[in-house]
């Protein structure tokens, strides 16, 4: 038996998870990290399109602290023997500042509504992972304030291109 299987059972028995339940923890986070990553990349070709320096550097701020939840997760999968899934490219479209921040806030939005539904389905099992999970829903109400002001001050009648 390969050594990445028998620390996998290792630490479902360690844990008390079922394989269900396991299973089902290590697709959930291998979700988040793909989620996760789109964010880091998504938040940094819009920052490098933003009109205003100022929009820039805080895009640039968010994608660092995405980064960051993508290193927490990464750490997670890795603890149940999981390996880390590939992360889809992501296109990027030409949009004004306005188009980009909104585009944000919006998949800022179903990423909470995702990992809400995530952490009620992994918290009774693995509340390590369940607070995992909840710093980055914390993190991710920051972000939406954050974005949400960004937008306050923005023109959505910029007719150029970001």
């Amino acid at each position: 038996m390969d050594r990445s299987k028998r620390w996998s059972r290792w630490w479902r028995k360690f844990l008390g998870l079922s394989p269900d339940g396991y299973h089902k923890a290590v697709e959930i986070l291998r979700q988040r990290y793909i989620d996760e990553s789109r964010h880091v990349t998504r938040f940094t070709q819009h920052a490098q399109k933003m009109q205003y320096p100022q929009f820039r550097e805080k895009l640039l701020s968010i994608a660092a602290e995405e980064a960051k939840h993508v290193e927490w997760i990464a750490e997670k999968i890795r603890t149940f023997g999981g390996k880390l899934p590939e992360v889809p490219e992501v296109a990027a479209e030409e949009k004004n500042s306005w188009q980009y921040l909104m585009a944000d806030m919006e998949a800022e939005r179903r990423c909470a509504d995702e990992l809400l539904d995530q952490i009620r389905e992994i918290q009774p099992e693995l509340p390590g992972v369940g607070e995992v999970l909840e710093r980055i829903y914390e993190e991710g109400k920051k972000h939406r304030r954050e974005i949400r002001e960004m937008l306050m001050r923005s023109d959505p009648q910029a007719l150029w291109p970001a």
